[in-house]
């Protein structure tokens, strides 16, 4: 009975511990997949990164900073995650590293979905026969909550607007789970890629 409680003594120590703040380097979707074959068309994609970030939001799921960095884009533009204990106070934050930002990340997700569509993605807009997409991203953030002493999950979600020439603006919401027991540096690298993957998968279906 002594060592269990413990273990859930431990437990609750690391998870309100790693109060600095973390970098985590995530595969860009589709570094490793092939492209399907062409159907002739191309697009020039690029995303811009809108989302608003709070000092003390009302929920978790609300991208969030210090008093002093929610207006820097510096840091806003690689924010990914927030830290919590399990009393949902902020003890640190997930940052992708220096030169890697979400509106990248995200603008290769949609890129990925292109591919597999059979577009040709191209790196340089204006050309005659490329087709401008636009991609505005409204929410794109991972979170933890806990669901018990021992139960935390993971959670990405992502709001897009994409915009392209002669068809409706798509919307694309995703939403992914992961539950862990202690969350860590792989944990938000992980449940990040899967947000990533998720954009990639519904932006498909509306192509």
């Amino acid at each position: 009975m002594v060592r269990k409680i413990l273990a859930v003594a431990a437990l609750v120590l690391l998870a309100g511990c790693a109060t600095n703040r973390a970098e985590v380097d995530v595969l860009r979707p589709g570094d490793t997949q092939t492209p399907a074959p062409s159907n002739g068309k191309k697009v020039y994609i690029s995303a811009v990164d809108d989302r608003v970030f709070q000092i003390k939001p009302s929920s978790s799921d609300i991208p969030s900073l210090k008093y002093d960095e929610i207006d820097d884009k510096s840091i806003t533009e690689r924010a990914i995650a927030r830290k919590r204990n399990n009393f949902n106070m902020a003890i640190g934050d997930v940052l992708l590293p220096e030169g890697r930002t979400v509106s990248e990340l995200v603008g290769n997700a949609v890129a990925t979905a292109y591919r597999q569509a059979g577009y040709e993605v191209v790196s340089s807009p204006g050309a005659r026969d490329v087709s401008d997409v636009k991609v505005n991203i409204i929410e794109f953030w991972s979170w933890y909550s806990a669901e018990g002493v021992l139960d935390k999950v993971l959670r990405n979600k992502s709001l897009l607007q994409i915009k392209a020439p002669g068809t409706p603006v798509q919307t694309v919401k995703t939403l992914v789970s992961e539950n862990v027991k202690v969350a860590t540096d792989t944990d938000w690298k992980t449940i990040t890629e899967s947000g990533l993957e998720a954009i990639t998968q519904e932006t498909l279906k509306q192509l």
